[in-house]
Parts: C-alpha cells; sequence; structure tokens
C-alpha cells in the first residue's frame, strides 16, 4: 500500500484540515480536497502503479491474443487482423509502460488505456468490416469486452471512466450499425445486451474510484491522528528533559548524557569532563531586581555559555542558578580548564537589560573522567567538591578537582 504524505499541511492547520475531510466523509461522493489533492494522486499513484502495469499487459496481450479467435471466425481477414494486432501491441504497449513508470500523475495514466482501448476497437471494428464471414453477426458480441477492459482502469475519477465509455460505445454502435445496415433489428438487440455489460462496468469503475477516496481520507484522518500523538509525545519529552526557563536539558537529560559518556570513554580509554559553574551574585539580583529580572539573566547566562562551547557539548540547568557542562571528548585536563576559562569570562561581562547593567560572576568546579570518578555520582561529587572549593578561594574562579 502507497505511504501516505500529507506534509504541506503545517501542524497549525491539521485541525481545519480535519474538519475538512469530515466534511469530506459527510458527502456520498467524497470530494478530495484542495489542499490534499496533489498528495491524493501521489497515493493512487503508489498504490495502483503495479496494477497500471499489469493491466496495461493484459490489455495489450488479450487484443493480440484475438487473432487467435479472427482465424477461425473471419479467416479471410485473419492476416490483416494479425499483422494490425501485432503493430498495435508492439508500438503501443512500450510507449504505455514508459508512460506509467515516469510520469507519476496517474489522472492522466488512467485516460491512457481507455483511448488505447477506443482505438483497438475502431480498428476491429475496420478489420470486421472487410471480412465476408457468416459468423460476424455472432462475433460482433465480443466488443463488449473493449468496455469491460476499459473501466477495470479507472481509479481516480470516475467521469473519465464515463466519458471514455461513451465514446467508446458511440464507436462500438457505429461500426456495428455498419455491420448490420441490412438488419436495424440487429443493432438493437446488440444494444439490449451490451447496455447491461456498460451499466455494469460503469459501476465497477463508480466502486473503485468512490473506495480509493474513501481509503485516503480516512487514511489521511489516521496520518493526522498519528502526527497529533507523535507531537503531544514530542512535547511530553521535551517538558521532562528540558529547562522549560532556558531550553536547556535538566537533571534527568543531562545524567544520561553523562552515563553514555561513561560508557563511551570506558570502550575507547578516553576522557570527558564535567563543569559544575554556579553564578556569583545572582542573589542580590534576585532581591533587587526581582525574579522576573533573575530569569532574564539566568536566560542570559545560559545563551552565553552555550555560545563558549562546542555543538557535541552539553549545557544543561539542574536548579537555581547551577549549571553543568558536559564535555564529551577532550584530550587532556588542559583543554577542560580553557573551556572554563571561557564561560568564566563570558559571564563576567556586564549583562544590559532595560537600561540595568548588572554584573556576575562564575565559580566553577571541574572534575575528569577517569581521574576524579567512574561513575556519574561520583564525578558530580567531585565537581561539586571543587566548586565549594573555589567560592571559599574567592569566587569568579575555577578550580580542577582533587584525584581520587
Amino acid at each position: 500500500m502507497g505511504a501516505l504524505n500529507i506534509s504541506a499541511a503545517s501542524v497549525g492547520d491539521e485541525s481545519s484540515l480535519r474538519d475538512l475531510i469530515d466534511a469530506s466523509l459527510s458527502k456520498w461522493w467524497l470530494p478530495i480536497p484542495e489542499v490534499l489533492r496533489a498528495s491524493y494522486l501521489d497515493f493512487q499513484y503508489q498504490q495502483n502503479i503495479r496494477f497500471m502495469l499489469l493491466i496495461n499487459v493484459i490489455a495489450h496481450l488479450a487484443y493480440l491474443s484475438y487473432a487467435v479467435a479472427d482465424f477461425f471466425m473471419t479467416p479471410d481477414v485473419f492476416v490483416a487482423s494479425l499483422t494490425t494486432r501485432a503493430l498495435f501491441t508492439l508500438c503501443l504497449l512500450p510507449v504505455c509502460i514508459l508512460l506509467i513508470r515516469t510520469q507519476k500523475n496517474l489522472a492522466a495514466l488512467e485516460v491512457l488505456l481507455p483511448l488505447c482501448i477506443v482505438l483497438a476497437a475502431h480498428l476491429w471494428g475496420g478489420l470486421l468490416q472487410q471480412s465476408q464471414s457468416p459468423m460476424i453477426p455472432t462475433y460482433q458480441y465480443a466488443a463488449v469486452i473493449f468496455v469491460m477492459l476499459l473501466n477495470i482502469g479507472i481509479r481516480v475519477h470516475f467521469y473519465t471512466g464515463l466519458l471514455t465509455s461513451m465514446m467508446l460505445t458511440a464507436v462500438i454502435l457505429y461500426h456495428v450499425n455498419l455491420l448490420n445496415a441490412s438488419q436495424p433489428g440487429a443493432v438493437l438487440v446488440f444494444a439490449l445486451v451490451y447496455s447491461p455489460v456498460l451499466f455494469f462496468s460503469l459501476f465497477m469503475s463508480w466502486h473503485n474510484t468512490h473506495t480509493g477516496r474513501k481509503l485516503f481520507l480516512y487514511s489521511a484522518i489516521d496520518n493526522i491522528h498519528k502526527a497529533d500523538m507523535h507531537a503531544a509525545n514530542q512535547k511530553l519529552w521535551v517538558q521532562s528533559h528540558t529547562d522549560m526557563l532556558t531550553g536547556l536539558p535538566n537533571r534527568t537529560l543531562l545524567e544520561d548524557r553523562i552515563q553514555q559518556a561513561v560508557v563511551k570513554a570506558r570502550r575507547n580509554t578516553a576522557k570527558f569532563a564535567l563543569l559544575y559553574i554556579d553564578l556569583d551574585k545572582f542573589k542580590p539580583i534576585n532581591d533587587t531586581h526581582g525574579h522576573a529580572m533573575g530569569d532574564r539573566v539566568l536566560i542570559e547566562s545560559a545563551r552565553r555559555m552555550s555560545d563558549s562551547v562546542r555543538e557535541s557539548d552539553t549545557v544543561a540547568r539542574i536548579g537555581g542558578d547551577e549549571f553543568v557542562v558536559l564535555l564529551p571528548e577532550i584530550q587532556t585536563p588542559d583543554d577542560a580548564l580553557r573551556v572554563a576559562s571561557k564561560i568564566r569570562d563570558a559571564l563576567h561581562l556586564t549583562i544590559e537589560i532595560d537600561k540595568n547593567y548588572l554584573n556576575i560572576g562564575a565559580s566553577i568546579g571541574i572534575a575528569i573522567f577517569p581521574e576524579h570518578g567512574t561513575d556519574v555520582t561520583r564525578l558530580v561529587k567531585s565537581a561539586d567538591a571543587a566548586l565549594y572549593r573555589a567560592k571559599a578561594l574567592g569566587r569568579n574562579r575555577f578550580e580542577l578537582a582533587e584525584p581520587q
């Protein structure tokens, strides 16, 4: 079954799109909303490309095989019949296959088979007029196979089958009338036999197109439900793994990334670093300017720290004015010291908010794997201890943890 793609509709439009689909499903003719028309054609193409190839091959080969019937029913035109049928198949079948495989518009492609069938019926009618066989009055009833093959191939638009069936019927009745010019009653009998087959084949094409539309619309609804579920799950994940104020990873996500870094470092005998950061002079800002100003300072501090590290590093807020930076790939402790110095200098710069010039700093404790801990708990404790030593030594500085 072909994959349904409604990516053209943005998430913000999903509610109105669902309303459009519900409105379509409430109508018996199941109209396709304009915004989904391209997706509908692609959906039908993906579903029916193999069928279209198969029915074209079967129809052309069936037309060619009817030369056997011509041999018995109209032997006087057998050579002309075989030549005509062979040329028809050899010329049109490769073209049809090429167009079906390269042109993605099934609405245009499904006109191709009916037009071939109309041409085939016209050629066959012309051959019968050249024959003097007494079997022609019986053989002409084989024309009903053309309208059946035509409507089997209709999958997108019923009116395509309706219009081409009327065209085919006109061609067939034209030739039947010529074949029975001296017997008007024979034309009426043929029409009485032909009509039920015509109506049944049209019902078949209507059923195919109606079922295809219903399947597409229900698939679109299902796709929207899946998108809603995915968005809800994504939102829950973000809420449970990020800090809502700064957008940084929270403690839960940080611990998971540290655990991954531990596993990778053990496997590769490598090093990584944890920087435990506490903002200096942050509490006076909260007390003097209010929590709203404090929140903006935290947001600006988070941005500056993020700008000071690589994309592969992690800056996380674990609560209050405390942050942790994970440097998953370092060669020596000096790499961590350089990053710590860069972060300290970035946070020491004056922050301007609504014409208020605020100054903070940062005390940083640094722990290196495996010198300062071989698991998450020990590394965090080592970095925390180094942080408190940095505060005790005057703040706005960084300290390396003591080896365990």
